[in-house]
């Protein structure tokens, strides 16, 4: 059996005050303590698949899709106009996360924010601190400026998504130019979800401008603002978000613990494998026994 078998996910939508029609996926009880999945932009709501069916055994579990690239028709985005129309920005895809929460009438919830989805999570969590009761951030993609060194794997992204979101036309020339043996280096049962932000040369433009805005975002001023426990995620082999980052924002987070795997990725955070999974299930426990406490 799959990690998700035996509970039965709902999609449902949502369409945000500038027109970004959001693709939300849920599971569990509603009437459990809520868990928002804060995924990695322009990854298809199916690569959490294993963490929804895992996590609303015992909570309500809710995701939701990077506005712009899922929304439209055959789940393929809004038409180019009323992309251009929308918000691209950080603060943006801040707001489609509590359209989200609105959307599923949650007042509070524990974040589990993967790669840039940790971003948008530290964001709210700083901001709007009454919705969020715990947060999780796993192998984080921060921008710390001078604190906290780079993977190559990043530097390269960031210059490219520079480059692509200057214009349609320089976006289909970076993709053109991206090598195309890339599945090669992919699990086989991941390698369509990974690769969806690059399935073609309009998608990459927008994946550039969304995941773009949360790479350039710097989250050192939000950081002092969190008070929400924290568990942050990381490996001492992380070729694809720095590890230094994850420990730059745990030591400047008041309650935070970290969790230092020896080997990971961001595809092994997806896979929801046993040594993570317990992580995040003693955590959630924890934080909903202080929740409880807390109402009595």
């Amino acid at each position: 059996m799959t990690a998700h078998e035996g509970n039965a996910t709902d999609t449902t939508h949502v369409t945000t005050q500038d027109g970004a029609t959001l693709r939300m996926r849920s599971a569990g009880d509603p009437g459990r303590p809520a868990v928002l999945i804060v995924s990695a932009c322009g990854m298809p709501a199916a690569l959490c698949d294993a963490w929804l069916g895992l996590l609303a055994r015992d909570h309500h579990v809710v995701t939701w899709e990077t506005r712009g690239l899922f929304g439209g028709p055959h789940g393929t985005g809004e038409d180019a106009a009323t992309f251009d129309r929308m918000g691209h920005g950080a603060a943006d895809q801040v707001g489609d996360l509590l359209a989200v929460l609105d959307h599923h009438r949650i007042p509070r919830a524990h974040l589990m924010g993967l790669c840039g989805g940790a971003v948008l999570a530290l964001r709210v969590a700083a901001e709007h601190a009454d919705r969020v009761a715990s947060m999780s951030l796993w192998h984080g993609d921060f921008e710390l400026g001078t604190d906290a060194p780079k993977t190559s794997h990043q530097r390269n992204l960031r210059a490219l998504m520079d480059i692509a979101a200057e214009s349609r036309q320089s976006a289909a020339m970076v993709h053109a130019a991206v090598p195309r043996n890339t599945t090669a280096e992919l699990p086989p049962d991941l390698a369509d979800l990974v690769l969806h932000p690059f399935r073609d040369a309009e998608t990459f433009y927008r994946y550039s401008l969304l995941n773009g805005a949360l790479m350039a975002e710097d989250v050192r001023d939000a950081l002092p603002a969190v008070k929400a426990p924290t568990l942050v995620v990381t490996s001492e082999d992380d070729q694809t978000a720095h590890p230094a980052g994850s420990h730059a924002v745990a030591t400047a987070l008041a309650r935070s613990r970290m969790h230092v795997a020896p080997h990971g990725d961001h595809l092994s955070v997806f896979r929801a494998g046993d040594g993570l999974t317990a992580v995040a299930l003693e955590f959630l426990a924890e934080a909903d026994e202080q929740r409880v406490r807390r109402s009595v």
